[in-house]
């Protein structure tokens, strides 16, 4: 029987030369020249064919299995382990979580050269993202930051409820922060932004689109006008006091990085969220800090500049009130100020106050403040009924009042001033 030799092109040129060697058509000299050898190496492939035949040139690891090849028994242990448990996660994302919670070390590419073969994986095209200019980073870790939020079914079935992810991201390091409200609105904005805030410190600047909350649409009031300014929102008016530059982004695609980090979310932490058995909004927030740790180790970048431009939060300002929802109402003539259908009475008026301007601010928390000009004032809340019934009370005292301080009038005679009498006789001109 004819037996088969594998070799490549190489190796049959090199073969050739050696055999020509061994017939004696070419010197060991010539042969070293044309196989670009050294003579002693050219002299040891002419003795390892003589002794061993044509098929020695072949290399020695042809058709054997390499050692470092995963044995089939194990390829089943990863199969089994995908499919009952991470049946939906993407091949790199599946071969952390192998070696995380099974102790399992594999490639990425191999995971998914494995779930090819199995047909539990479709190779996906990459679409042509350069249809945008790039933008450079920031230089420096506070420099920027880019916040929007996400709906999204977070916990999947397990919560019959779409809520938002709000997402702050730093433009110069790719560090993350976030926190899961039941909508996308000035109040969770002021919530998720005083966390933040509390964690790293002020920004120079965020980069926002103009959704209501954060870009109006109104026209500007006749006093705005006047005063050559453009209306603001909640958020901008905050923004403005404690110093914080606000830019709006006029198309998705340019504030990029804090988009893409959603689809990130929206594959490894619902996932996440699920391996964890998590079936609440308040639970999903207690296992984010854990998270954005793991989240920020992977995906941060070192920035080009080290040094820090966050700021402290000046001693003077108290981020309760600032980010705070605003208000103006007028104080009425019975020192009442009205608002939202709710009534508030001053507590120590005085006469000065009627028709005053008053700023309303509610905190996150639902706490009212009203100050005027040159204070706070102190109010209590009262109703409608009340403050009918103080003023019915307050006309009848001041009836009672005008009753007693009354004294009937008499005519004045001409006798004014004499006495009449048997005691004292009556004086005469």
């Amino acid at each position: 029987m004819e037996e088969k030799i594998t070799m490549s092109i190489q190796e049959l040129q090199k073969a050739e030369i050696i055999a020509k060697v061994i017939n004696k058509k070419l010197s060991q000299v010539e042969a070293s020249n044309l196989l670009q050898l050294s003579y002693r190496h050219t002299n040891r492939l002419v003795n390892k064919v003589r002794k061993g035949g044509i098929s020695s040139l072949a290399h020695g690891n042809r058709n054997k299995a390499s050692k470092r090849k995963i044995p089939q028994n194990k390829v089943r242990e990863i199969i089994k382990i995908y499919q009952e448990k991470y049946h939906d996660f993407k091949p790199t994302f599946a071969c952390e979580k192998l070696q995380e919670n099974h102790q399992i070390k594999i490639s990425n590419e191999k995971l998914r050269q494995i779930l090819i073969k199995e047909h539990l994986w479709i190779p996906r095209r990459h679409k042509n993202r350069n249809c945008h200019t790039w933008r450079e980073r920031r230089f420096h870790p506070g420099e920027l930051i880019q916040i929007d939020g996400s709906p999204h079914r977070w916990l999947e079935d397990r919560l019959d409820q779409e809520f938002c992810l709000m997402g702050f991201i730093d433009d110069a390091n790719n560090k993350y922060f976030g926190k899961f409200y039941e909508y996308e609105g000035i109040l969770p904005v002021f919530d998720c932004f005083k966390e933040f805030v509390l964690e790293y410190g002020l920004p120079m600047s965020v980069y926002l689109d103009r959704h209501a909350t954060y870009r109006t649409t109104r026209q500007a009031s006749v006093d705005e006008q006047l005063r050559n300014r453009h209306p603001l929102t909640q958020f901008e008016l905050a923004m403005k006091e404690l110093g914080v530059e606000v830019i709006h982004a006029y198309s998705p695609q340019a504030k990029g990085r804090v988009e893409r980090s959603f689809e990130t979310h929206q594959d490894r932490l619902v996932k996440e969220l699920r391996l964890a058995d998590i079936t609440t909004i308040e639970e999903a927030n207690k296992f984010l800090p854990k998270y954005w740790l793991k989240h920020n180790k992977k995906f941060s970048v070192p920035p080009q500049k080290a040094h820090e431009l966050f700021r402290k939060v000046p001693a003077h300002i108290d981020l309760k009130w600032v980010l705070a929802i605003r208000d103006h109402r007028t104080i009425g003539n019975d020192y009442t100020i009205r608002w939202l259908n709710r009534v508030f009475l001053i507590s120590n008026p005085r006469q000065t106050m009627r028709r005053q301007k008053v700023e309303i601010r509610q905190a996150i928390n639902g706490d009212l403040r009203f100050t005027t000009k040159n204070q706070t004032l102190a109010v209590k809340e009262v109703t409608e009924k009340a403050i009918s019934k103080a003023k019915e009370a307050q006309q009848e005292i001041v009836k009672i009042l005008k009753q007693k301080t009354s004294h009937p009038k008499t005519k004045k005679s001409w006798m004014d001033g004499f006495y009449i009498g048997k005691s004292e006789p009556a004086l005469v001109k």
